[in-house]
C-alpha cells in the first residue's frame, strides 16, 4: 500500500490509500476531492514534453453526474499552468479581436482566413468548433493558436452542404461537433464523409433542414432545452481551478479534454457538455448507471490508457506545435506553445453502442 494526498476544492488535505498503483477515489462526494497518480502509475514518457509534463501533474476530482453523463474535472499541481493572456475563439470573435473571413472574399471550401487583431491575446481555435455565417457553416479541422497580430489560413470542413451564399465574414458558432462526428474527423474523414455524418446526425435528431446545416440542427429548441439542463446541473459544481475533464457515459469512458489554464477549460466546457449530450440523445434511452464506483473506474482506466499511449508533433498553421496521438484504441489531437500544453482532446477510436437511433426523440 502507498499513501496519497487528496485535495478538496478549498485546498484542505486528507490522507487516503492507493492500491496497486491506481488512483483511488474518496467517498467525500462529487466535486470535493482530487486524486493524483504516483510513480507506480503508468508512465507518460512516450509523450511529447508538453503532454508528458501535463499528465504527470494532473489530479482528478470526483465526478459530477447528470445521468448518464459524468464529468470528472482535472487540476494541475502547484502553479504549473499556461501563462499569458488567452481567449477562446468565440470570445475573440464576439469582441472583434478575431476576424474570420472567406478566403479571398469569394471563398474556398477547405480554408478560411483568420486575423488576430489583438496586441496581447493569443486565441485558441479548437478542433470541431463551428463557424457560423460565411457562405456556408464550417468546422475547424485541427487545433490552431493564433498569436497576437498573426494572420493565417486555417483548414476547415463544411457542415452545411446546400448553401453557398451570404456575407464573407464568420461569427461565433457557440457550438461544437457532436463527438461521433468529431471521431470521424479524427479518423480522417473527407468532405463527402463529413456531409454524410452530418446528414445522419440531423436525421437521428429529427432536425433536418433545407441546407443540411449542422449548426441549425443543433440549435433546434428541443435539443437546446435538453442540453441546457445538463449544463445547469454540471457547471456550478466544477471547481474553479479545473483545467480539464474526463467524460464518462454510463460506465464507458467517452473522452477527455485537457487545457493549459482554467479560463480556457471553463470557457469551453459548456460546448463540450453539449457535444457529449447530443450523442447521448442520439443513442437513446439506456439503463441508468447509478454505481459511482463504475463511473470512477472507467475514468481511472481511461486516464491510465492516455498515460500509456504516445504522442508526436505535427504541423500546425498557426503558432506553436501541433500534437497528435494515434495509438490502438485512442485518438487525440491538440497544440502547445513554448513547451506548454494549450489544449489536447482524446477519444476512444470506437464506441460500444450504436451511434444513430432514429427513434431517439
Amino acid at each position: 500500500m502507498m499513501s496519497a494526498r487528496f485535495v478538496d476544492s478549498e485546498h484542505a488535505t486528507r490522507d487516503t490509500v492507493l492500491l496497486a498503483g491506481l488512483i483511488v477515489w474518496s467517498c467525500f462526494g462529487a466535486g470535493s476531492t482530487a486524486a493524483q497518480p504516483t510513480e507506480a502509475s503508468a508512465r507518460s514518457d512516450r509523450h511529447v514534453v508538453e503532454l508528458a509534463r501535463y499528465l504527470e501533474s494532473a489530479e482528478i476530482y470526483a465526478g459530477i453526474t447528470y445521468p448518464p453523463l459524468t464529468v470528472f474535472p482535472i487540476r494541475l499541481r502547484g502553479d504549473d499552468v499556461l501563462t499569458g493572456s488567452w481567449l477562446t475563439m468565440d470570445d475573440a470573435l464576439e469582441s472583434g479581436r478575431l476576424v474570420i473571413l472567406e478566403k479571398g472574399g469569394g471563398g474556398q471550401v477547405p480554408l478560411v482566413h483568420v486575423e488576430n487583431r489583438s496586441r496581447s491575446d493569443h486565441v485558441l481555435m479548437m478542433s470541431g468548433e463551428l463557424l457560423s455565417g460565411g457562405k456556408q457553416t464550417r468546422t475547424v479541422r485541427q487545433d490552431v493558436i493564433v498569436a497576437p497580430g498573426q494572420r493565417v489560413d486555417v483548414p476547415v470542413l463544411c457542415v452545411e452542404k446546400r448553401r453557398w451564399s451570404g456575407d464573407p465574414r464568420f461569427g461565433a458558432g457557440q457550438t461544437l461537433l457532436p463527438q461521433a462526428i468529431h471521431r470521424a474527423l479524427r479518423q480522417g474523414a473527407d468532405q463527402d464523409q463529413i456531409w454524410g455524418e452530418v446528414a445522419r446526425n440531423n436525421a437521428a435528431l429529427r432536425a433536418e433542414n433545407p441546407t443540411d446545416s449542422l449548426h441549425e440542427a443543433l440549435g433546434d429548441p428541443q435539443i437546446r432545452d435538453r442540453v441546457r439542463v445538463a449544463r445547469q446541473r454540471i457547471m456550478p459544481e466544477v471547481p474553479r481551478d479545473s483545467v480539464g475533464f474526463l467524460f464518462v457515459v454510463g460506465d464507458q469512458a467517452a473522452g477527455a479534454e485537457l487545457f493549459g489554464r482554467p479560463s480556457l477549460s471553463t470557457g469551453l466546457l459548456p460546448k463540450l457538455i453539449d457535444s457529449y449530450m447530443v450523442d447521448v440523445i442520439i443513442q437513446g434511452p439506456r439503463r441508468p448507471e447509478t454505481d459511482s464506483d463504475r463511473h470512477q473506474r472507467a475514468a481511472i482506466e481511461f486516464f491510465e490508457q492516455i498515460r500509456r499511449s504516445a504522442s508526436t508533433y505535427v504541423n500546425t498553421p498557426g503558432a506553436g506545435e501541433g500534437i497528435r496521438t494515434r495509438t490502438p484504441g485512442l485518438l487525440g489531437d491538440g497544440v502547445g506553445l513554448d513547451r506548454r500544453l494549450v489544449h489536447f482532446g482524446f477519444q476512444p477510436d470506437a464506441v460500444p453502442v450504436p451511434q444513430f437511433r432514429p427513434d431517439s426523440r
